[in-house]
């Protein structure tokens, strides 16, 4: 199973993306495919936060759009919810310590323990996943 990052779903939602064509198309055929991808409701809403935020675009997704997006996301039949275990917080303080994680660094840390405890590949455009030992971690664009 493919558990998703935020910033696929960011991707996938902004038009106005540079990756968004790319991203929209790998997500669909993901979602095609007989695993499907998974996110948790952490990431569902870091979509939220990010695609209205207004430092991160001059003209952020109105608050109504992003909740619609994430919603209809959710309820595809493809996607399935993930949360965290009785293993997860373990895992995660494990990772934050091996990797000394900091500020921005302790949420990917806290995703990457669901990503272990739930035996998911981790898909993400971001490459300082790879710093979490014992994390599958695929960029989608590459191949």
């Amino acid at each position: 199973m493919r558990l998703l990052d935020v910033n696929i779903l960011v991707h996938a939602h902004r038009e106005d993306s540079e990756r968004h064509t790319k991203i929209k198309e790998w997500l669909l055929e993901a979602l095609d495919s007989p695993e499907g991808v998974a996110v948790s409701e952490l990431i569902l809403s870091g979509c939220v936060r990010v695609v209205t935020h207004p430092k991160v675009f001059q003209k952020p997704t109105p608050l109504s759009l992003a909740l619609e997006f994430v919603e209809s996301f959710r309820n595809l039949e493809g996607v399935r919810i993930f949360s965290p275990g009785d293993k997860h917080w373990k895992i995660f303080t494990d990772l934050c310590s091996k990797a000394e994680a900091r500020g921005n660094m302790v949420p990917d840390a806290y995703h990457a323990a669901l990503a272990i405890e739930t035996g998911c590949e981790w898909v993400t455009l971001d490459r300082g996943f790879t710093r979490y030992p014992g994390l599958k971690v695929t960029h989608p664009l590459d191949s």
